[in-house]
């Protein structure tokens, strides 16, 4: 492929998804289609399949970008900060932005229950995981991708209780979500409750820096 053509196809790809991006986050993950997204984009839906299989792996490629982007916001946010830090920094943007935005809170109810995207995303957070604690003090289970996959299967009970429940404890059940994830790293209970200390008090941060993913936007503040 030529370099020219090399560029046109990455400008191509890239009105798909930020065309998809905003229907996802205006209307939701099922209702929207790859017709619409024709329509928006103007772009052929031969096009659109040929860069992506269907929509589950156009979704899959957008949220990518948002834990891409997640890492990197954190990263500024929280430089020179301990990885534990960074790491329950990145679980309260994913939390706190499910608790407070109904459409975000759809679309991780879509690839909680979706065996591709779900393995997409543990791929992906184990990926996250051994960046944040790369060249630190590092946990006790070497296994990383095994705790990220305990720890997804409680943010995704925690997810879809969202649907069952008009009395659901979001603090307690949050709390233990993320206490769950670190003790499955292997951090003590001691540390681990001082770091969800630690994530609760920072709420609004992690809210700003996932509003910023979401909306590509905004100089970060720090913790």
């Amino acid at each position: 492929m030529s370099e020219k053509r090399a560029v046109h196809m990455k400008g191509i790809r890239n009105q798909i998804l930020r065309t998809a991006e905003k229907l996802f986050l205006t209307q939701g993950y099922k209702t929207t289609t790859i017709r619409q997204i024709v329509q928006e984009s103007g772009i052929t839906s031969g096009s659109i399949y040929n860069i992506f299989e269907d929509k589950e792996h156009l979704f899959s490629a957008l949220v990518d970008e948002f834990l891409t982007n997640a890492k990197a916001k954190i990263d500024k946010a929280l430089e020179g900060q301990p990885a534990e830090n960074r790491m329950v920094g990145l679980l309260g943007m994913e939390l706190y932005i499910t608790e407070k935005n109904p459409v975000v809170r759809e679309l991780m109810c879509a690839f909680h229950t979706s065996p591709f995207l779900m393995e997409t995303v543990i791929k992906r957070h184990s990926t996250l995981a051994e960046e944040v604690w790369a060249g630190r003090r590092h946990p006790r289970n070497s296994k990383l991708s095994t705790a990220i996959l305990l720890s997804e299967g409680a943010v995704s009970s925690y997810v879809i209780s969202f649907d069952f429940s008009q009395k659901l404890d979001v603090a307690e059940i949050r709390r233990k979500v993320v206490l769950c994830t670190l003790r499955n790293m292997g951090l003590e209970t001691r540390e681990s409750n001082r770091l969800v200390q630690y994530m609760e008090d920072h709420e609004a941060l992690w809210l700003d820096l996932a509003n910023q993913v979401l909306n590509h936007s905004g100089e970060t503040t720090e913790a």
